[in-house]
């Protein structure tokens, strides 16, 4: 049931986009997430698509991956679609909105896939490295994001344990009406809550056993040289947002 859930799973294998440092990696998402947003003109979202599928290609995994991760939000795409088919919206517009939360799962997804979640800390302390001028605890907040990505994989796979327990205890998940499915998905999400806050209580403990400081100085595990690949991409995005922001201004 929730095999097909792929946010926040790492995908080890050798790509180019797999060795880019990972503050490169996080500013092309968010110049891609931004780019997203701002236009309506099917020009740029093409040129969107076309940078996207290159991105895809470049980091080897299995495009049968990425579809998984389209197909776990079909029921949000359904429910945007059903939402502007009532108030009345474009069409075009109505899947431009589409096209683009799909952009923007897909180029997501291609940051986790390719980035462990330490290099994922690693590059979020880098880019909020300036707010810590002014105090801003970044090293707590990169940490907090990266757990938070790591924990979407542990959660799916308790849900599919619970999932299999309750399945042989006589619980029906998608074959009962509608209040047998009520009552499925409450024995669901109260185990999975539960677990949850054990596993977080169990990394709290093993961090504390470790003398984890979160405001001690550590270096990295791997050396994130910054490459013409990194420079390259970056600069790619930097000149399309500027189009965009052009023709959005203008």
């Amino acid at each position: 049931m929730l095999n097909k859930i792929m946010i926040g799973r790492y995908y080890p294998i050798d790509s180019l986009v797999h060795k880019m440092n990972p503050l490169a990696k996080i500013i092309c998402v968010l110049l891609f997430i931004i780019m997203s947003f701002l236009t309506f003109d099917i020009r740029f979202n093409v040129l969107l698509l076309v940078l996207l599928v290159l991105m895809l290609c470049n980091t080897k995994v299995p495009f049968k991956i990425y579809f998984k991760t389209i197909f776990s939000i079909k029921w949000l795409l359904l429910f945007i679609l059903i939402i502007n088919l009532i108030v009345g919206s474009n069409l075009e517009v109505t899947i431009i909105t589409i096209l683009r939360l799909v952009f923007v799962v897909l180029y997501t997804s291609i940051l986790t896939l390719t980035t462990p979640p330490s290099e994922i800390t690693y590059g979020l302390e880098k880019l909020f490295f300036p707010l810590k001028i002014i105090g801003i605890p970044v090293n707590k907040m990169a940490l907090s994001i990266s757990l938070a990505l790591r924990f979407i994989p542990t959660i799916i796979d308790q849900g599919n344990k619970i999932i299999k327990s309750q399945a042989s205890r006589g619980i029906d998940y998608y074959n009962s009406n509608l209040k047998g499915k009520i009552l499925a998905i409450k024995s669901l999400i109260i185990p999975m809550f539960v677990l949850s806050i054990k596993k977080a209580d169990d990394l709290a403990d093993s961090m504390e056993v470790r003398l984890y400081n979160v405001n001690s100085k550590r270096v990295n595990f791997r050396q994130n040289k910054w490459r013409f690949y990194d420079t390259f991409l970056v600069l790619l995005h930097l000149g399309l947002f500027i189009l965009i922001m052009k023709e959005v201004v203008l």
